[in-house]
C-alpha cells in the first residue's frame, strides 16, 4: 500500500509499505487525515518533541474498519464496516493518571501519527489499547474527519469553565480555534475572536464570534507606548474597560498569551492550548500580585469525542468554511508547506 513515511524535518515521501498486519485490535481503510499544525511543525522541524523517524504521520483520523479482532471488536462496539476515529494518545491503561481519567497526559504511553504509524496512508492499525469512537455513517467526511480538533477545542473551553455571564476571548483562527467558536458561541455573555488578518476576522464573525480584534490593523509593537500590546485597548474597549472574564489561546503564539494577560479582567482565566515554538516572556505579577489570574494548560481531547461528535452532526461547527484544501497522498507537500498567509484554514489528505 502508499503511505506518506517521515524520514526527517523536510523529507516526507510516498513510499509502497507492507499493508499493517491482522494480529490485535483492528486495520482501517484510511477514508481522510486531516493535516494538524502540529504535522507541519514535524514537517519544518521546529516543534517541542523528540520524533524517532522514520514513521507514518497523521493523528486525526477518519477510517472504515476492514478487520478487527473479537476482543476489540466487543471493547470498542464496533466491526467490519464501522467507520471510526480514535484519540491521539493510545494510554496505557494502568498508571495512576490513566486510573483517574486523565489519559492524555499518560507517561508511559504512546502516540498514534509519531510513536505509532498514523492515517498519512491507504490503511493504519489501531493497537487494542487504542481510544477508539465510531463515526455515524451519515456524517458527512468534511464533518468527520475534523472530530479529534473539535474535541480539543471541546476540552480547551472545558478546562476554561465558560459561565453566561463570561466575556470570552479565543485567539488562533486555525482549525481548533475556529471549532472553538463554533462550540463557545451562544454558551457566553459575549465570544470575540483575536485575529491577525481582516480575512480572518470576517471569517471568525461567520463561525460565531460577535466581534473580531484584528491585532494587526492597529499600531505595531514597536509604536505603542512602553508595556502597551497591540489588541489591549480593542479588548478593553469591548468589554467596557474590564476586560475579557476568559482568554483561550489557540494560535501558539507568545505575544498571543502576553496579550491574555494583559488584557484579562482580575480574577480571569487563561487557557493556553497551542503548541509554542519558543518561550514566552510574561510578567509574572500579572499572574499573582495585580490579578489573581487562573493559568490553565490544555492538551488532546480526553473524554471531549462524543461532544464533538453531537457538535458536527448538529452543525454547530462549520466544517464547509474550516475545511480549505483537500489533497492526495501524492501531494503531501503542498498539503504541509507554507501557504501564503490566510489561504489556507484546514487542508485533508483523501488517500
Amino acid at each position: 500500500m502508499r503511505a506518506v513515511v517521515a524520514h526527517g524535518p523536510g523529507d516526507f515521501r510516498l513510499e509502497d509499505v507492507a499493508r499493517p498486519a491482522r494480529q490485535r485490535g483492528a486495520v482501517l481503510e484510511i477514508e481522510a487525515a486531516g493535516v494538524c499544525a502540529a504535522d507541519r511543525m514535524i514537517w519544518r522541524g521546529d516543534g517541542p518533541w523528540e520524533l524517532a523517524f522514520p514513521f507514518t504521520p497523521g493523528h486525526e483520523i477518519l477510517g472504515r474498519v476492514v478487520w478487527i479482532d473479537d476482543r476489540s471488536a466487543g471493547h470498542w462496539r464496533v466491526g467490519v464496516g464501522d467507520r471510526v476515529t480514535a484519540e491521539v494518545m493510545v494510554p496505557c491503561r494502568r498508571c495512576r493518571l490513566c486510573r483517574a481519567g486523565r489519559r492524555n497526559l499518560c507517561r508511559f504511553g504512546t502516540h498514534l501519527g509519531s510513536g505509532l504509524p498514523g492515517a498519512f496512508a491507504e490503511q493504519m492499525a489501531l493497537p487494542p489499547e487504542a481510544v477508539v469512537h465510531e463515526v455515524p455513517p451519515d456524517l458527512d467526511t468534511t464533518a468527520a474527519v475534523l472530530v479529534e480538533p473539535a474535541a480539543c477545542a471541546v476540552h480547551a473551553l472545558r478546562r476554561a469553565e465558560i459561565t453566561r455571564d463570561d466575556v470570552v476571548a479565543i485567539a488562533g483562527i486555525g482549525s481548533i480555534g475556529a471549532a472553538a467558536l463554533g462550540t463557545a458561541a451562544g454558551r457566553a455573555r459575549r465570544l470575540v475572536a483575536v485575529v491577525t488578518s481582516p480575512a480572518r476576522a470576517e471569517l471568525a464573525r461567520a463561525l460565531g464570534a460577535d466581534e473580531a480584534v484584528d491585532v494587526s490593523a492597529g499600531p505595531g509593537r514597536d509604536e505603542l507606548p512602553d508595556g502597551l500590546l497591540p489588541g489591549v485597548d480593542a479588548l478593553l474597549e469591548l468589554t467596557g474597560g474590564h476586560g475579557p472574564d476568559v482568554f483561550v489561546d489557540c494560535s501558539g503564539s507568545p505575544e498571543a498569551v502576553e496579550l491574555g494577560l494583559a488584557a484579562l479582567v482580575p480574577g480571569g482565566r487563561l487557557v493556553l492550548y497551542g503548541v509554542y515554538r519558543r518561550r514566552a516572556g510574561i510578567d509574572l505579577n500579572l499572574v499573582a500580585e495585580h490579578k489573581e489570574l487562573d493559568v490553565r494548560g490544555g492538551h488532546l481531547a480526553p473524554g471531549a469525542f462524543p461532544e464533538a461528535l453531537e457538535l458536527l452532526q448538529a452543525g454547530t461547527i462549520d466544517a464547509e468554511r474550516i475545511v480549505t484544501h483537500r489533497h492526495g497522498l501524492d501531494d503531501v507537500h503542498a498539503a504541509v508547506g507554507e501557504v501564503p498567509a490566510g489561504d489556507r484554514l484546514k487542508a485533508i489528505l483523501v488517500p
